[in-house]
């Protein structure tokens, strides 16, 4: 039936998704989100896309020294049954090259795919 299939697909929910205002000179912005799994086993965001850039990477904020740093990873874990905050100071979805400068209120799509094929669209919203 259906109602598998959809099942299948909710294994991963996103929540509260939003992405900062871009800066005046800059046509890139940075994603935050809360990923649930649902699901029993553990999965992981191993691409991400967007129509409304030209590229996104995942990235991760870490401390060096008193420095902070933001260096690719080329996956984010997902353990089963738990929540996978992508915050400020942590992992994060920047999305470069905009294609249109987005207004608070507004929102953005942007797909991730996960390690078993399938995608969670995670619609976010613009706030400062």
């Amino acid at each position: 039936g259906g109602a598998s299939a959809l099942a299948q697909q909710a294994n991963v929910v996103a929540r509260d998704a939003w992405v900062r205002v871009p800066a005046k000179s800059k046509m890139e912005t940075t994603l935050y989100v809360a990923l649930e799994n649902h699901g029993t086993a553990a999965r992981a965001v191993v691409a991400v896309s967007s129509d409304a850039a030209e590229s996104a990477e995942m990235h991760e904020m870490t401390m060096d020294g008193r420095m902070m740093r933001m260096n690719k990873i080329p996956r984010i874990s997902l353990p089963a049954g738990r929540t996978t905050e992508l915050k400020e100071n942590g992992m994060h979805i920047m999305l470069f090259g905009l294609k249109t400068r987005p207004a608070i209120g507004e929102s953005l799509t942007v797909n991730l795919t996960l390690d078993d094929g399938t995608t969670v669209p995670v619609v976010a919203t613009v706030k400062k």
